[in-house]
């Protein structure tokens, strides 16, 4: 599997927010992107990450 890692700032007060947009499409885009296979949430203190998990390097 090949990942395309997307990393956010997001404000903390709103991270709950960013939350529901991850999962409002997360499954649109796993039923809709040639080749997508997972998407993960990362929230952490600094930052927000999204990883994107494709079966090849031409679909990420």
């Amino acid at each position: 599997m090949v990942y395309l890692q997307i990393t956010l700032k997001v404000a903390e007060a709103k991270r709950a927010t960013a939350a529901g947009v991850y999962q409002k499409y997360k499954g649109p885009f796993l039923d809709s992107i040639a080749g997508a296979q997972s998407k993960e949430l990362l929230v952490r203190a600094e930052d927000v990450q999204v990883m994107h998990g494709f079966d090849t390097q031409a679909h990420a």
